[in-house]
């Protein structure tokens, strides 16, 4: 257990980011975006007494299996194949998929999720970014690393930061056709900025037992180039360790 309480620090330290006192210079994920989930399904599924995820400070032993059994996936696996999970989303059933392989550039982790029948993976919601976080930092601990998803940027903000037009919320597209709106889009602080020579047009979701990876916050997207080599900029600790893959449960 003493093991695995670090990583549940990924489920406090995201609201740390977004509510500790900002400089004007500084911009930081909107907080109603970042924990927003649909009011009518929030009463549906939560208790408020009981809810390991909003009160996880009351219930730092919650383990590993109450984690990724809560409502975020469904306890049965619905119609999706044997060793993938199926979440509930607004556009139906979707199953997903984690898959472990080092430093591959996204479009290669989209041809290995093709090669399934599948695609990469967009985020419904907060839930299911910290299931995936969550799995992939117990899987590869003590490495901590970036994870692959389907998110790509809008050629309209190709070429800028961020901007009126490109922002948080608009600078990019899920590209699952599964995943809608913006509750999955948990940005790191000042994220997207598009920094690297206006090339970041991919995105990763960042992971780590220690909730933290090269001092920055994991569990939160950054926005990179596609093809960037971690290892090669020495930046190995965020290096591609796995990627997300989805796809419609049969019929």
């Amino acid at each position: 257990m003493l093991r695995h309480l670090p990583i549940l620090l990924i489920l406090v330290t995201p609201g740390y980011c977004m509510f500790r006192p900002q400089s004007p210079k500084q911009q930081c994920v909107d907080p109603k975006a970042y924990f927003s989930v649909d009011e009518n399904q929030s009463r549906q599924s939560y208790n408020e007494e009981n809810d390991e995820f909003f009160h996880v400070e009351e219930n730092l032993e919650v383990s590993q299996n109450q984690l990724i059994q809560r409502d975020m996936v469904q306890e049965s696996n619905g119609n999706c194949e044997e060793g993938w999970k199926n979440f509930k989303r607004p556009s139906g059933e979707w199953c997903m998929k984690i898959f472990y392989e080092d430093s591959i550039t996204q479009s290669t982790a989209e041809q290995r999720c093709q090669a399934q029948g599948a695609t990469l993976s967009g985020l419904q919601n907060q839930l299911e970014s910290l299931y995936v976080t969550y799995t992939v930092s117990t899987h590869i601990y003590p490495s901590t690393g970036s994870i692959w998803v389907g998110l790509k940027r809008q050629t309209s903000c190709e070429k800028v930061g961020l901007t009126r037009n490109c922002t948080w919320a608009t600078s990019f597209l899920w590209t699952d056709n599964s995943a809608t709106g913006t509750h999955g889009l948990g940005w790191a602080c000042n994220q997207p900025d598009n920094a690297r020579n206006r090339s970041q047009n991919c995105a990763t979701l960042t992971a780590s037992y220690t909730g933290r990876v090269l001092g920055s916050q994991t569990a939160l997207l950054d926005d990179v180039s596609c093809d960037f080599d971690y290892v090669k900029m020495d930046r190995k600790d965020r290096d591609i360790k796995a990627y997300i893959c989805g796809k419609k449960p049969k019929a």
